[in-house]
């Protein structure tokens, strides 16, 4: 009965934001994710970012509707007392309905089957430039669709990493290891962890872990880099902008 629910706080909830004490709200009605971070098919660091929060908008956007029924295991039989819907959630939530009822969320595999078989060609037009051409000029324009082929292998990899493409599961994990490991050299499940937690936090020096991923520029002291100025430094709130590598060093802390 309504009477007999019970309640927490925004700021109680906030209590439970560490691995091993692990809650959040969905909808106003509280979970403990505690001990399925590890198992979370999307990585344990898009829950350890969003712990103790609020995360019914980041949920809609990254589960299927088939999601909602595994909610009740992890339900802790509290509520958030003081639950508000913002108005931006509103219109959000709003949007994904009517996305969802018009058919712009289900799976179109033949897409990603027609970027696989581009890249096929793709591959077999370099190595036939390659192995069986002479000309410096056929070598050049192999080098220029090798780089195509790998850029919209990342593209694949993606796509498929964020959600299915395909028409089934299994599908779906091959476009991966073809696209990401076998192509790219990227583990998909690693990047997979981490980028979904980019896309709930995008370019938070705290909370973003992709900002880790640049080869040469990093933001936190804690994790290893190619330091390309002094190995002894750490730059805090270094800001990079990945289209022009924009970079604005506020200070040097010393490690």
């Amino acid at each position: 009965m309504e009477g007999d629910k019970k309640g927490i706080t925004s700021e109680e909830l906030k209590q439970h934001n560490k691995a091993g004490d692990l809650w959040i709200s969905i909808q106003g009605k509280v979970y403990d994710v505690s001990d399925w971070a590890n198992e979370h098919p999307g990585g344990d660091v898009a829950l350890l970012n969003q712990a103790g929060l609020d995360v019914t908008d980041a949920f809609i956007a990254y589960h299927p509707g088939t999601a909602w029924k595994y909610l009740d295991k992890f339900f802790t039989g509290y509520y958030l007392t003081d639950f508000k819907v913002s108005e931006t959630s509103k219109d959000y939530r709003k949007l994904a309905s009517e996305f969802a009822k018009l058919g712009l969320f289900e799976k179109k595999g033949h897409i990603t089957m027609y970027a696989l078989t581009s890249i096929v060609l793709m591959f077999c037009s370099v190595l036939y430039g390659v192995l069986c051409c002479q000309s410096v000029w056929a070598h050049l324009g192999s080098a220029v669709v090798l780089g195509f082929l790998w850029i919209q292998s990342a593209y694949i990899g993606h796509d498929s990493g964020h959600y299915q493409v395909m028409n089934t599961r299994g599908y779906n994990k091959l476009a991966q290891f073809l696209a990401g490991n076998s192509l790219t050299g990227i583990s998909i499940a690693w990047w997979k962890w981490t980028h979904n937690a980019h896309h709930l936090s995008c370019n938070s020096l705290d909370y973003d872990p992709d900002l880790q991923h640049i080869p040469v520029f990093a933001v936190l002291c804690e994790l290893p880099t190619l330091d390309f100025l002094s190995s002894n430094v750490c730059r805090e709130g270094q800001f990079v902008h990945t289209d022009v590598l924009t970079i604005v060093f506020k200070e040097k802390i010393p490690r």
